[in-house]
């Protein structure tokens, strides 16, 4: 198990980490599950769809984000093109083939100006050392979005640094996966509790949830003071991987 951790911030001016059970208007969760993350990563590297899922699994990586900036959601219209006929085979629908209907307009929930902090550890030595080549180097092999591929993104490499684990009361500037928190509530705190998808696996067909993950954060990106919890110290930050 890999011990070290690079540390990157993203952001971009829109975002929106689609819930699955929602339709219209497609609602986001405040903070990138742990598979848009994995999808973040894997874009940096350059891997390709559906070829990393075992490479970022419960056993051989793990990851933790912290919010940098409060959430803030607002409501947009985005115009969508109707595709029947399409199919997995076809490159993309055309206009005139595969185009059926005119464009229908979908609102979707976006949040603005976000910022994350991402702590990515990957038992695969290799891939640790060329992530940080790119991280370093302030590049990344497929373009870097906040979910939708309309919300680009930047990253700010912040260093790499050794894992030191504690267990006990603590407190955390990280989201924290688990439920049943002994959380020690702050009058001034506004807590956020989301049930997001942690895993991916890969199938004939394309890829399946692979589990989801209870998570907390503190909606203007506070710390959160907890009791007796397995936390870790990263660059002199309190996280807890998930």
């Amino acid at each position: 198990m890999s011990e070290s951790c690079l540390v990157f911030d993203v952001s971009g001016d829109f975002a929106h980490f689609r819930k699955p059970e929602t339709t219209s208007p497609a609602q986001t969760f405040g903070i990138p599950p742990r598979t848009t993350v994995a999808g973040m990563t894997a874009a940096i590297l350059g891997l390709d769809r559906d070829s990393y899922y075992d490479t970022f699994s419960r056993e051989s990586s793990r990851i933790a984000v912290q919010l940098r900036s409060p959430i803030r959601r607002i409501s947009l219209g985005i115009n969508i093109l109707t595709t029947e006929g399409s199919s997995s085979k076809t490159k993309g629908a055309r206009p005139g083939r595969f185009v059926t209907s005119q464009r229908q307009q979908n609102v979707f929930e976006t949040l603005c100006d976000p910022e994350y902090r991402l702590y990515v550890s990957l038992d695969d030595e290799r891939l640790m050392d060329k992530l940080e080549q790119y991280l370093v180097a302030g590049k990344s092999h497929y373009a870097l979005s906040l979910g939708l591929s309309e919300h680009l993104a930047t990253h700010d490499f912040q260093g790499r640094y050794e894992i030191q684990r504690g267990q006990g009361d603590a407190v955390v500037d990280s989201v924290i996966p688990g439920e049943s928190l002994g959380i020690v509530p702050d009058s001034e705190s506004r807590y956020v509790t989301e049930r997001v998808p942690g895993f991916m696996r890969s199938t004939a067909d394309g890829r399946v949830s692979d589990g989801f993950q209870t998570v907390t954060y503190e909606r203007n990106g506070q710390s959160i003071e907890i009791r007796d919890i397995n936390y870790a110290q990263v660059g002199g930050e309190t996280v807890v991987f998930g």
